[in-house]
């Protein structure tokens, strides 16, 4: 009834359906996940890095490594100079009196001048605005923490908040602090606008 050529063209059609489908479920099952959205999500990492070891053992702040958090919306990701800055002289070593593993592939990637592609423990939405600099003004009063939990103590850094519109919402509604202006009735505002821009 149809020519050769249109039935082709229409098993062809019904193949790249049939594989976009197949590509976008899988995806959307990959990015919904709960493990990768909820609590306790702990990605494997390209070098083991151990917070507990630096921000717990060694007293290193927060904001020495993550240092745009007190200045913009994102604490972004330190690069590979900031780890250098002490690792060029202070390289751990094992028994053997090799450097340590970790060591060599933070090396590596600085001799080849690349980033570490860290993976991202937190990560809101693409529609959600969040400015982690507004957070840490002595205006909201909010240490790393109550976000992120006791990274101090964690060898390798796992979500303990699910960041989720609800918890966000519960902080925000919390009772405002002591000396704010009479008709401010909550901590932050709760209209859509101040999250969804």
């Amino acid at each position: 009834m149809f020519t050769r050529k249109f039935e082709r063209r229409i098993y062809i059609a019904a193949a790249v359906v049939v594989s976009s489908l197949t590509i976008g479920v899988s995806f959307g099952t990959y990015a919904l996940w709960p493990a990768n959205l909820e609590i306790g999500y702990q990605p494997a990492q390209p070098i083991e890095f151990s917070h507990a070891i630096m921000a717990g053992q060694f007293k290193i702040e927060c904001i020495y490594c993550h240092s745009r958090a007190e200045q913009s919306a994102h604490a972004t990701i330190p690069p590979t100079s900031t780890c250098m800055k002490c690792h060029t002289e202070i390289q751990t070593k094992d028994a053997r009196g090799a450097v340590k593993a970790n060591i060599q592939k933070l090396l590596k990637y600085w001799e080849e001048k690349t980033p570490i592609p860290w993976e991202k423990v937190y990560d809101l939405a693409d529609f959600v605005y969040f400015d982690h600099s507004r957070h840490l003004t002595a205006a909201a009063k909010l240490d790393c923490v109550d976000c992120h939990g006791k990274v101090e103590t964690m060898d390798r850094v796992e979500r303990v908040y699910s960041l989720k519109m609800r918890w966000g919402l519960d902080c925000h509604m919390e009772p405002p602090p002591a000396g704010s202006p009479p008709w401010q009735k909550t901590r932050a505002p709760i209209h859509c606008s101040t999250c969804h821009r």
